[in-house]
């Protein structure tokens, strides 16, 4: 057993001995990440810092094709508010509510991306920051936006997703409600911010960019803005990461 993992692995080999539990909600898509932590004595955020004990915990189904969102990061800049300077300038009318903007958009690097038929994007890569090359219809670059420095990543890395245990989960329904048994885990320990910008060059790392507004009744209108959000394959994780322990019952 490896020492850094030993808590978070006899804490799956328990819940994996109680078989299928009942979820905590029947929301196909949470509710088998929500239980996990429940039963771990976690409630759900989305802070900065690791899940348990220093190490980042995903939760994922046998047969989901979901991949593993790694973090999202805010701008570092140019400008002070630089996502609501994306929006505006950028933006798209949402179709119901006209009085708002909404961008979203998969981002690639070194390749163009058709923004609402007016513009491109193009993720760009330089020794110190990730940052978006815009392009008019024509693809003559108008300006450089919305940069995150390298460091910011390395920090990000190093303290939120340094350690990194990957659950899997089967799920069946009894009575219209959803259970779940806990039966493989992966633990991964991080490379470095080469396998990072490697990862992003092979496209094994999605980054997509996500701006818009909040639909919530009590913060509507509210910008909800993730900006640049780094996603994985479950299958690929071993690009970026070291596997150190593998269980599965």
């Amino acid at each position: 057993m490896n020492n850094d993992f030993e808590n978070i692995i006899k804490k799956f080999e328990e819940l994996n001995r109680k078989g299928y539990i009942q979820g905590i909600n029947n929301n196909l898509y949470n509710a088998a990440g929500l239980t996990l932590e429940h039963y771990l004595g976690k409630k759900a955020d989305s802070m900065f810092f690791p899940d348990y004990n220093g190490i980042e915990i995903k939760c994922t189904q046998r047969f989901s094709r979901y991949d593993v969102t790694l973090f999202s990061l805010s701008f570092d800049g140019p400008s002070l508010f630089e996502s609501n300077y994306l929006l505006e300038t950028y933006g798209i009318q949402d179709t119901i509510y006209k009085d708002y903007k909404k961008l979203t958009i998969g981002l690639k690097l070194n390749k163009k991306v058709s923004i609402n038929n007016k513009y491109y994007f193009e993720l760009k890569i330089d020794n110190e920051k990730i940052y978006i090359k815009i392009y008019n219809s024509e693809q003559v670059p108008i300006e450089n936006r919305g940069y995150i420095y390298l460091d910011s990543i390395k920090k990000r890395f190093l303290i939120k997703l340094n350690k990194l245990a990957l659950i899997y989960a089967s799920k069946k329904k009894i009575n219209n409600d959803l259970y779940f048994r806990y039966y493989k885990i992966e633990c991964f320990k991080y490379q470095g911010i080469d396998s990072f910008i490697k990862c992003l060059e092979q496209e094994t790392i999605k980054v997509s960019l996500i701006l818009r507004f909040s639909r919530n009744k009590d913060t509507f209108g509210k910008n909800k803005n993730k900006n640049f959000v780094f996603t994985i394959s479950k299958n690929e994780l071993d690009l970026l990461f070291d596997k150190v322990y593998y269980e599965e019952n």
